[in-house]
Parts: C-alpha cells; structure tokens; sequence
C-alpha cells in the first residue's frame, strides 16, 4: 500500500477514495458545499482587505481626503466631517463582521452536517461490507479487528481525512486569496515573505509526515488488540475469574493502551510543531518588513501601512497557513485508514450475491452428490467424494472423530463453505448463489454455545423481529418444550435472560436455539454437537425435546460425539478423514461398543 500512496500522492488518493464512497446525490451536495465554502472564505479575505485601507486612514490625520476611494465616498453620501465618516464606517465593518460570522458559522454546520453524514456513510459502508465477507475470511479477521474496522476506521477517517480535506481547501481558497491581494499590493513584500516562510513549512511537513504516519499506523494495529482483549476478559467472566486470570487479560489491555496514549502523546506533540514553526516564521516576517523598511528608506507612515497589512495579513493567513499544514500532515499520516476502507472490497473475500434470487421448495430429498472440498491455501481434502441422499422428514446422524469433517460438511451444507466439486441437490435443485435465500430460509442451526442476546427470551427466538407472528412464535416455544418454563416465569417470555443467557440453564439456552429455528418455519435442523456441553440429565431433557421434533414435518440432521444423542436417527454416518467410511443404525452402534 506504500507504494500505492507514493505513486499516487496522499491527497490524491484520500480524494479519489472518498468520492468512491460518495453517492451522486452527495457528490453534489459536496459541490454545494464547496461554493459556500468558497463564498465563505472570499468574505473572510474581503472582511480583511477592509481592514487595511481603514487602518491607514485612521492613522493619519486627514487621510480620508488622501485616499481617492474614501474620498468619492464621503463626498457620495455628504458626510460633514471626517470624525462621522469614520465612526460610520467602523460601524460598518463591525456590522458586517456580525453578518459575515453568522453566514460562514452556517456554512461550517453545513460542512459538519455534511462530513458527519458521509462518516455515517462509511460505518455503513464498513458493516456491509464485513456482514457480506466469507465464513473463511471472518473467521481470519477475528472480532477484535471487524470491531475497530466498522467502528473506529470510520470514526478517525471522519475526523483525520474527511474534515481536514474540506479545512485544507477553505483555508487554501483564504490563503490564496491573501497572497494574490499581498502581490498586488506590493510584490517585492509578498516575495520576501514566501522566502521566509515556504521553506519552513516544507521542511516541518517533511519532518513530520512520516512520524505521524508511523504513529498512527501503529495506533489502528493495537485497538483490534485492545478490543480482543476486552472481549475475552467478559466473555470469559466466569471462567477467567474462577481461574483467577482476569489480571492477565487486564494487563493485556493496559499494555496495548498505554502504548496507544504514549503515541497520543507524541501525535499531539507532532500536530503542534506546525503551528510553533509558522509562529517563528511570523516573527520573522515582522523583522523582513522593518529590514526592508530601513534598506528603502521607507518613512514612518510607510512602515506603519507595511506593518498594518502585515498584521491584518497575519491576522488570518497564519491560522489557515497553520490549518493547511496541519491538514496536510493529519492526512499523511492517516492513510492506513483507506487501506482498511480499501480492502476486501470486490474480491474473494465477499460473498456472492446474485442479482436474481429464485424460489427453493424442499418435498422430496436432500442429495449430496460426490461433494468435495479443500480449505484455502491447503493441499489435502477436508471432505472427499461425499455421497449421501437424505430424504423429507429423516432423522440422520453424523459421528466420527475430531477432525473428520463432520462439522466441515454441515457448514458446506450451511453454504458457508463451497465445494469444489460435487454438488448439492434440493429436490434435483442445486444449490448456488442464484437460491441462496430460500436455501436460508429452509435450515436452521443449532451449535454447542448457542447464540443469545442480552434481551428478553421472546428477543432471542424471533432474533430482535419488531412485529414477531405470536401465532409461530407460541408454537416454536411449545414445540422446543420450553413453554412449561416460560409459563412459570413472571414475565413470561418478556423474561430477560442476562449476558449471553447467563440466567437460564444451559438446556434451557439450546432449546431457545432449537425454538429460534423453528419460528422461522425451518424444514431442515442442523443440531452441531448442541448437547456435548450438557450434563446427563440435562442431556436427557434437550433430547427428548429433538425428539418430539419428529412428530413435526422437519428434516433434521445430528452431528454428536454422545451415541445417546443419535437414538431416534434412521440411521448414523461415520466420517473419517473427510470421507464417508460407514452406515450404521443405532442398535449396531451400541452392540460395537458393548
């Protein structure tokens, strides 16, 4: 990516990466933006100009009469004397120094509306994009660098690219401004003073571009590390407490931001140093103007309007001088950010989604036909030549040891993963892209740590729906055996059931699974090992619900280690190595182990 930002030029690219993020309808509101950014910055330059002609006039005693402007002006408008001409027009400047900083304060709303919607933008952009990536590729990522990526990316791209961009181009448009004004007024000046101040400022950006991309870089590196951190040390609450680890994972923290508030520190450093230089630079143009004051021999009257327009000058070229280094630096060292926004962007990492989803039914069989599959980068098969054919409404079991690709066949079948090879049928359908969605709405998944909010019961089945059907939803509860339990809680299903279902039994917690995928009218059940954790009793419970399933127009299919679990199947496959070793009913599974 470095190369990329030399070729291209920071500016350059942050500019051509945000009007890629901008929609045509923002593209001209950023237009819309940058007129009254424009019009803002000329009535700053204009609001200055006036000042220096009304400093020399006041000045001197008589200089109204001097001055050609001033003059036809008094005489316009019949003033009686210079006293009330001036009084008149101080009031006003001041006037329309009122108006002037209403308008430009109205334009900066706009311009922070406008940035904040385009960084809201970028969130939203971010989550979609990591929402659409792979299984693969999510898990890869890892939570702790999704989180900083759709959060904090977004969130410093906002303040250390977006609005330092549109500070460095009204700034640029005052400084411009000031500049052709100061050439025009006297050109040997404004000679001078680019000569003291152009090559200070190019050697502090110089000097100061790389740290602060370095510090920054390394910044966004540790937060997905903090984050990481932060998510083990609650997740784990219990255990990690019961171990008496928790100052491990604390330390973990402290360590990753203690570093992130020492770069702080140098960054702030770093952002200051600008501002220190073009103050220096300052005070040298005061001693460049007595300089060249004394060598053309230059009155008193005419050192006083040199140091009058220099200070009027000073007065807002400095600041947008500073701001515009600033910016220029901010954006520099901010770069890493477009990486983060840049990447996993139309490549093999995203899903993909077909234009035109089509309908799916499911009423004869489930076919998995010589289904074959590798991990990326790996050379061996995690599934080889998988024939199976289930048909509606069996109950089919899957065992074999850790590492045999049981779990790694049921998500081929969640279509997280994608064979190679083979295909899988549904109805003599097969299943791609194109029918995704109904393929979704079809099957449902259970897993050993099953999924739960921290809401109510009724939150965790329908998964947050604002309209649930109460119809379906009573019917799920019912048909995962939970409904005895929810009618002896007060609140009902209302009930909230704490951090990750921390008050409810961890049967109870599958048979939410059980009846979150029944409420969406699943017809096929994938159970992954979702009573392993459970202790025998509670096993016996789970199992007696999955039981009952049966009585209902559901397919379903069972991946355990616990033979217990497999008792109503219509028959058990065995895995081993990625391949289908054997056929078994569950009488014959217990005979070979007596």
């Amino acid at each position: 990516m470095k190369d990329n930002v030399s070729r291209e030029g920071a500016l350059a690219r942050s500019i051509r990466v945000t009007r890629l993020l901008l929609t045509p309808a923002q593209k001209r509101k950023a237009i819309m933006v940058m007129l009254l950014s424009i019009v803002s910055s000329v009535l700053e330059v204009f609001g200055l100009a006036t000042l220096v002609p009304i400093v020399v006039v006041c000045a001197e005693p008589g200089g109204v009469f001097k001055n050609k402007y001033f003059r036809t002006i008094y005489d316009a408008f019949h003033f009686q004397s210079e006293q009330s001409f001036l009084i008149t027009i101080l009031l006003g400047v001041i006037a329309f120094f009122i108006l002037k900083t209403v308008f430009t304060s109205w334009v900066n709303y706009v311009q922070a509306q406008f940035t904040g919607q385009t960084g809201y933008d970028v969130i939203k952009s971010q989550l979609t994009k990591f929402s659409g990536l792979t299984f693969w590729n999510f898990n890869e990522l890892g939570s702790g660098k999704l989180i900083n990526s759709s959060l904090n990316v977004p969130n410093s791209f906002l303040y250390n690219l977006l609005r330092p961009m549109v500070a460095m181009a009204s700034e640029s448009v005052i400084a411009f401004s000031i500049v052709v004004g100061l050439v025009v007024y006297n050109p040997i000046l404004i000679l001078l003073l680019v000569v003291v101040l152009v090559p200070p400022m190019a050697l502090t950006y110089r000097v100061v571009r790389s740290r602060v991309q370095g510090v920054q870089s390394r910044i966004n590196d540790l937060w997905p590390i903090s984050i990481g951190f932060v998510n083990d040390l609650f997740t784990g609450f219990v255990e990690l407490k019961l171990a008496r680890r928790q100052q491990k994972f604390v330390g973990g923290v402290l360590r990753a931001q203690g570093e992130v508030y020492e770069l702080d520190a140098k960054n702030f450093v770093y952002s200051m140093f600008p501002q220190k230089v073009i103050e220096l630079a300052a005070v040298a143009g005061v001693v460049i103007i007595m300089l060249y004051s004394i060598v053309t021999h230059k009155g008193s009257s005419g050192l006083v309007a040199l140091v009058g327009l220099f200070a009027a000058a000073a007065y807002r070229l400095m600041p947008s001088l500073n701001r515009i280094l600033t910016s220029m630096v901010t954006i520099k060292g901010n770069q890493h950010l477009l990486d983060e926004i840049e990447s996993h962007q139309g490549d093999d990492s995203q899903e993909q989604v077909h234009p035109v989803q089509e309908p799916l039914k499911f009423e004869r069989d489930l076919v998995l036909d010589n289904l074959t599959f590798s991990f990326p980068n790996e050379s061996y098969r995690a599934l080889n030549g998988i024939d199976i054919t289930i048909k509606k409404k069996e109950k089919i079991g899957f065992i074999g040891s850790s590492g045999s690709g049981k779990t790694t066949l049921m998500n081929v079948l969640l279509r997280f993963y994608t064979e190679q090879q083979g295909k899988v049928l549904v109805d003599g359908v097969p299943l791609g892209p194109q029918n995704i969605d109904a393929w979704h709405q079809l099957i449902g998944y259970v897993k050993q740590d099953t999924f739960l909010m921290q809401a109510s019961i009724r939150d965790n089945i329908t998964l947050g729906e604002d309209n649930p059907n109460e119809q379906r939803l009573l019917y799920a509860i019912e048909q995962a055996s939970l409904k005895t339990f929810v009618d002896s809680l007060p609140e009902g299903m209302h009930t909230f059931i704490g951090e990750r279902g921390s008050k409810l039994s961890g049967g109870q917690r599958q048979r939410i699974g059980i009846a979150r995928a029944l409420y969406k009218q699943t017809q096929v059940l994938i159970l992954d090992e979702a009573t392993s954790a459970l202790d025998n009793e509670t096993e016996r419970e789970v199992n007696e619900a999955i039981n009952n399933l049966s009585q209902i127009d559901l397919t379903i299919l069972i991946v355990a280690h616990r033979l217990t679990t497999l008792r109503e199947c219509d028959r058990v496959y065995e895995l081993s190595s990625g391949q289908l070793v054997a056929e078994h009913q569950y009488e014959d599974l217990l005979n070979r182990i007596k």
